[in-house]
């Protein structure tokens, strides 16, 4: 399946005992694009006793992942094709999670509160924060003209810059092309490439551009603001909504939630 381009294999894993230490070791074969399926990771669909199922997802070479936007969706949508409701709930984690699957799209509410943190790295700009996972988020207009290569040089040394994150990070690299729509590409810890979408990638450039453009308001009374902003992602685009409550100079990021598609592209069997 994939979402916006982000390429996962999707396993139903409820009721059974998948040997989790073997799968892990063969992640990156089952990932590999030439002796593999090939995918930016791994989904499993797993039982759950407070939702309707637990979402486990394994990064291409193995790692264990935090929150995947983009495989959330698919999740979604293959939970339904199991025959599962069209308004779900999931686990991921110690998070629940709520998606709703459509016909043309998938929305997927996210149980996070962001905190950005400014950041300078090699002298340029940095928005730090976690939507579900680490992520930092450059937005220049140089961006636009920017080579992959280089998306892919810089992406690989900033995650792996272990004194600034211990566990790596992922790369967001955003221009903005109107008042509410950015192009984003993205560097992934564990697939250690650009990929074709990020959905927490998605969520966290649209949260550092609203952040970036209003950090120093001021209100004396709290104000909240709906905020709907498009992040065109090689892929494809996603749509990311949110709410911030502003009261003097703090905000808070609430309601957040991703919008975009998923689709299944084949079944099949694989030896292990």
């Amino acid at each position: 399946m994939h979402g916006s381009g982000n390429d996962f294999i999707v396993m139903d894993a409820r009721g059974s005992h998948f040997p989790m230490p073997e799968i892990v070791e063969r992640t990156p074969l089952l990932c590999h694009r030439r002796t593999g399926i090939g995918a930016d990771g791994i989904l499993f669909l797993e039982d759950s006793d407070s939702c309707d199922y637990t979402m486990h997802y394994l990064n291409a070479d193995g790692s264990e992942a935090g929150m995947c936007g983009n495989g959330a969706r698919c999740l979604a949508l293959f939970a339904v094709q199991l025959g599962f409701p069209e308004q779900l709930t999931f686990q991921v984690h110690d998070k629940k999670y709520r998606a709703e699957v459509h016909p043309d799209y998938i929305s997927v509410h996210f149980p996070v509160y962001p905190e950005p943190l400014e950041r300078k790295i090699n002298g340029i700009d940095w928005c730090d924060l976690n939507t579900g996972t680490e992520h930092v988020v450059s937005i220049e207009e140089y961006h636009a003209a920017t080579s992959d290569d280089m998306f892919r040089k810089t992406g690989r040394a900033i995650r792996n810059r272990a004194d600034l994150f211990p566990s790596g990070t992922n790369v967001n690299f955003a221009h903005l092309i109107h008042e509410n729509r950015l192009k984003l590409v993205t560097y992934e810890r564990g697939v250690e490439d650009l990929t074709l979408a990020c959905g927490t990638g998605a969520i966290a450039t649209a949260i550092a551009w609203e952040y970036r453009k209003n950090r120093k308001l001021s209100t004396v009374t709290p104000v909240q603001s709906e905020h709907h902003i498009q992040v065109d992602c090689p892929g494809g685009p996603l749509e990311v909504t949110f709410d911030v409550h502003r009261h003097h100079n703090n905000q808070r990021y609430q309601n957040i939630t991703l919008h975009g598609p998923a689709v299944s592209v084949f079944k099949g069997t694989f030896p292990l």
